[in-house]
């Protein structure tokens, strides 16, 4: 079988020929790469429906500001837009009342208020004041009432808890849409609200200490909102649920209200309501509000990641728009090319990049900072792998504490030699706090002894594996006995272990290893060193993907790396994971010069002859691996004069 080739090791980046640096490319936002977050917004600005609700899943490292500002400019066509002032309830002082104004009117209405009341207190003429506020106001009923009452309540001689009788709380200046973000709000923050003062011992509020919320800042536009804020306080969502509901604001009240009686006019509601997080937190909100599936009917994912089968300069649009955001000096081709490519890692795939602004914001600024400290006017894609390097060298203490045991002989791994029912098996340590993740082998050893054909997990048994490794290891009892089993039982029983294990461990990912190293036990076939092994099987030995498979070759490239490099070395895995890979330069190096090899894999009978170098076959081959087993369990069932005697009868 013959190992991967170069270009088959790591992603393909072909720019097209017009562009030399970033900067030739038009900047494209994050928002032109969204196609269907723009047709949810699309939608929403489209419904007939009052409070409607847009639930975004989305993923941490975007900027959903940006996102969201640029989808509501680009499809919000209408606002109802107004300015709010409250003023004081002239029957009920304690319960202060709203008044809806034309958008951009506020401050005159107020200024007209103001000489009405000056007006009439002189008992002077001020039927053409009154005029003037309602023409403005479209004749609007409630301030016709208040105006009329407030002439009543002025020629009357009474007075006013406050002598500025508006409080003017939205004033919209112009008709942009109002788009308002949420951030780490309070139920005041949001619902507004009603402050008190003390005065000789007497708690008191008025119309003037009313302090707008977020709420009342959106209205007639949009309110967007993370929904880890609802999940760190869960009594914000319902409240906010009430409000979309009942089609008003309720104000928020403190405690000391509750010593007297103190209940502004709720405000009337009218936004849209965009609420955004990843999946994770939306299947938290929906564990704690059933109803939110009804609530949030239209909803949108917002991809990762993109497929560079699509426009590929859209993508480049969208690196230049970062450089352009982040005042970042310019990307050569090569670093475009380079900048691609880590994009493609960050995705596992090596068809698509990632969308994820913040980690690709980070290698650009440190490749930045690499540029202009050569006083470079470019960023070349050897200040890329700069970057790279420097911020590998800053994170690699952990690694090397790891490769320090195998230094030391602590560590009884080998990547030399042939050893029966032993194997290097691949696995992936993921620390908390730790940025990325990175692998490390693993020795797989098994034994066979008389029995019952059981398979005895030890991992399992001493409880330091989880269920789907469990499940694994019931899979690979089912191959052997498919195979070698399925007219006599098994009398050999099998031992398996991770050696030098002290910690739980779960995936399937090890199942290929641990069926070869059973094959090996089992024919007393010794297994090449040199090999490391990963994939995950199923009951009739089909070769399974499995994740981390960077990190893993990686991972045993620094062992032989430690060991020494013999070109013999090299990884097996399954082939259908060739599309992940994405190495390092040092392995691809290593590769180019046949000092280390990758076999892809799609039948575990492939793996077995790449590990012994003897030929898998069939069970009724006598001359072959498979052949061997069996003639060895017929042996221990005492079935092997009865087995030669019928081969020798379907021979003829």
């Amino acid at each position: 079988m013959q190992p991967l080739s170069l270009v088959e090791l790591n992603p393909t980046v072909n720019l097209p020929e017009d562009i030399a640096r970033l900067s030739d490319v038009p900047a494209t936002e994050l928002s032109a790469l969204q196609a269907r977050a723009d047709s949810a917004f699309a939608t929403l600005s489209a419904l007939n429906a009052v409070n409607p609700l847009l639930l975004l899943n989305g993923f941490s490292g975007i900027d959903y500001e940006e996102l969201v500002d640029s989808l509501i400019k680009k499809h919000a066509n209408h606002a109802d837009l107004f300015d709010l002032c409250y003023a004081e309830n002239l029957n009920h002082p304690q319960k202060p009342i709203w008044l809806k104004l034309k958008a951009g009117t506020g401050l005159v209405f107020c200024e007209l208020v103001g000489q009405l009341l000056e007006l009439s207190s002189r008992h002077l003429e001020a039927e053409h004041i009154v005029q003037r506020i309602l023409k403005k106001q479209d004749n609007d009923p409630k301030v016709a009432d208040y105006l009329s009452l407030l002439s009543q309540h002025v020629a009357a001689g009474q007075g006013f808890s406050h002598p500025v009788l508006i409080n003017l709380m939205v004033h919209r200046h112009d008709n942009t849409m109002p788009i308002v973000h949420a951030r780490q709000c309070t139920p005041e923050q949001l619902f507004g609200a009603v402050h008190v003062q003390t005065e000789q011992g007497s708690v008191f509020s008025h119309h003037h200490l009313l302090e707008p919320g977020l709420l009342h800042q959106a209205n007639g536009g949009y309110l967007v909102l993370s929904i880890n804020e609802l999940l760190a306080q869960p009594s914000l969502w319902f409240k906010l649920k009430n409000a979309l509901q009942t089609r008003q604001i309720e104000w928020s009240r403190p405690a000391e209200i509750a010593t007297f009686y103190f209940q502004p006019e709720p405000t009337p509601l009218d936004i849209h309501l965009v609420l955004v997080g990843d999946r994770l937190a939306v299947a938290e909100l929906s564990m704690l509000d059933h109803e939110l599936d009804t609530l949030a009917f239209l909803r949108a994912d917002i991809i990762p990641e993109w497929d560079l089968s699509q426009i590929f300069p859209h993508y480049l649009g969208f690196l230049s728009h970062l450089r352009h955001k982040h005042q970042l000096l310019d990307f050569d081709a090569s670093a475009i090319a380079r900048l691609c490519r880590y994009a493609s890692k960050m995705t596992e795939h090596q068809h698509k990049v990632s969308l994820v602004e913040t980690e690709l914001v980070a290698i650009m600024q440190l490749a930045d900072v690499a540029a202009r400290r050569e006083h470079s006017e470019e960023v070349s894609a050897a200040h890329l792998i700069s970057a790279e390097q420097e911020q590998d060298y800053r994170l690699s203490y952990l690694l090397e504490q790891s490769d320090l045991g195998v230094r030391d002989g602590q560590y009884l791994l080998q990547t030399q030699g042939q050893t029966v029912g032993q194997i290097n098996g691949l696995s992936v340590l993921q620390i908390t706090g730790h940025p990325y993740d990175f692998g490390e082998p693993v020795r797989l050893t098994a034994t066979v002894h008389l029995g019952d054909g059981d398979i005895s997990d030890i991992e399992r048994k001493s409880e330091l594996a989880g269920h789907i490794h469990a499940k694994a290891m019931m899979i690979i009892q089912g191959y052997l006995a498919n195979v070698f089993g399925a007219e006599h039982p098994s009398p050999l029983s099998a031992t398996l272990v991770f050696e030098q294990s002290y910690h739980e461990i779960d995936g399937d990912s090890a199942s290929l290893a641990g069926l070869c190293a059973l094959l090996s036990a089992l024919a007393k076939e010794p297994i090449y060193q040199h090999f490391a092994i990963t994939g995950a099987v199923d009951q009739f030995g089909n070769v399974q993907p499995v994740g981390g498979v960077n990190e893993k070759i990686e991972g045993f490239y620094r062992l032989c790396k430690i060991q020494g490099l013999t070109g013999q070395q090299g990884v097996i895995l399954p082939a259908s994971n060739q599309l992940q890979l994405n190495l390092s330069d040092e392995v691809v190096e290593a590769i180019t010069s046949g000092q280390f090899h990758i076999y892809p894999v799609a039948h575990v009978t492939q793996a077995i002859e790449l590990l012994t170098g003897s030929v898998a076959g069939d069970v009724e081959q006598a001359d072959t691996l498979f052949g061997r087993i069996r003639e060895r369990l017929d042996d221990l069932n005492g079935h092997s004069i009865e087995t030669s005697f019928l081969r020798r009868l379907f021979r003829r």
